[in-house]
């Protein structure tokens, strides 16, 4: 919620408010008559209509005056500086008439600028009549300097939440240069410290205890973010590495703990960051094009180039006691491949050939999924210690999305296999 509410008199004689809010969808207000805080919710009550008929916000300050095409007299449009207040929301019934306004406190008078301390009864019944949450997404414009700025923070801030959701603490810079689609020299630090004013700005408004989503990027060598991380807090240069490790360990599990992302995330306008695209969609592909089918001549040979060569998957030839294609699960399905080992280890191998696209991967990977779990069963169906593993062999790559998939469910994955 925002600090204050306050009441304004939009006097119709000097400028045409309602106009320019619909044209604008903002107004400016002049600030050495008034003292606004950012964040505040403005209402207007209209002296022409009698009514109170907008909702407003305070998104910015020390603003040039904008709306001087809506002023009556041209003549006199000031030049001082103003707060820019936006729109949220316009009503259009009885409730706030002049008359309805007085029963609950309103006075009437001509320049009206209350904080809601002063007059609680009469905020709380105008609140009633306005439904829409503040959009807080003018944060992201105010604070980033440029339109590519803007767009880049609107799309790293759903990764990180994504991030904080799923509990990965091992993201790199890279990883999220990889998401963003940008190239080496991306100035990835930059943008994440506007990430940084965003947060602190949303919490200076909201009084909300926002932990920060920076910690969870980190440098490859270091495991630890950045000395740029001093922006975010200014002690880290000073801290011991050891210090570091627990701070940024400390600082990952409050975000990752945070149970109001989704808040966070609608309060900016933004929309959250999925690990696959749609989904449904997707899924209506899969049973289309994987319905039936035989096996295709490069996925024999993978599969059997895999079975004879178990170093591909980190198996010694020494350590095999059992090796073979087309392994029946008691599920009802067959794995490509499967070994087992002295030490009593069971290994699963689905393989993707070379001319499997980005739908028969992903349906790899969720297989994957279901085999860890169907082995692991069997195991303990039979009084044994589950001690098993499955792994993804490609002849191809993985694609961004699919990526995401391994990631975030930490698939043992094998990319770039060449038979020999």
């Amino acid at each position: 919620m925002a600090r204050n509410y306050r009441l304004a008199f939009a006097q119709r004689d000097i400028c045409n408010h309602a106009k320019a809010l619909h044209e604008l969808g903002f107004i400016n207000w002049t600030m050495h008559l008034t003292k606004f805080d950012i964040g505040d919710i403005v209402y207007l009550f209209m002296s022409d209509e009698r009514r109170l008929r907008f909702k407003t916000v305070v998104v910015a300050k020390d603003c040039p005056r904008k709306d001087g095409l809506y002023w009556e007299d041209q003549n006199k449009i000031d030049s001082y500086k103003t707060y820019k207040l936006q729109l949220v929301e316009e009503y259009s019934g009885k409730g706030l008439e002049e008359a309805e306004l007085k029963k609950h406190g309103f006075n009437g008078g001509g320049s009206i600028e209350k904080p809601l301390k002063n007059n609680p009864q009469l905020f709380e019944y105008i609140n009633g009549f306005f439904k829409k949450k503040i959009d807080y997404g003018y944060i992201i414009d105010e604070l980033c300097p440029s339109e590519k700025s803007v767009g880049h923070v609107r799309t790293i801030m759903p990764i990180l939440v994504r991030w904080a959701k799923q509990g990965l603490t091992d993201k790199t810079y890279n990883d999220l240069i990889k998401e963003l689609g940008l190239g080496r020299f991306s100035g990835i630090g930059k943008q994440l410290g506007y990430v940084s004013d965003v947060i602190e700005e949303l919490k200076k408004l909201t009084g909300e205890n926002i932990p920060t989503l920076n910690a969870l990027v980190k440098s490859d060598k270091s495991h630890l973010p950045s000395e740029g991380f001093s922006y975010v807090s200014e002690d880290y240069a000073n801290m011991t590495l050891e210090d570091k490790k627990t701070y940024v360990m400390g600082l990952n599990a409050k975000a990752i703990q945070y149970n109001k992302w989704d808040w966070v995330l609608a309060s900016l306008g933004l929309t959250p960051s999925t690990i696959i695209e749609d989904i449904e969609i997707i899924r209506e592909k899969i049973k289309k094009g994987y319905k039936s089918g035989g096996e295709s001549p490069y996925h024999k040979n993978l599969k059997e180039y895999i079975c004879n060569h178990p170093k591909i998957v980190g198996i010694k030839d020494e350590a095999i006691t059992k090796n073979e294609t087309e392994h029946q699960l008691l599920s009802g399905d067959k794995l490509d491949v499967y070994f087992e080992t002295y030490d009593g280890s069971k290994i699963a191998v689905e393989v993707k050939s070379r001319i499997s696209d980005d739908l028969d991967i992903t349906r790899g990977l969720f297989q994957c999924i279901k085999y860890q779990s169907i082995l692991d069963a069997e195991s303990r169906a039979n009084s044994e210690e589950p001690k098993n593993s499955v792994f993804l062999v490609l002849e191809g790559q993985l694609s961004v999305n699919n990526r995401r998939i391994r990631d975030v469910f930490d698939i043992n994955v094998i990319e770039n296999v060449i038979i020999e």
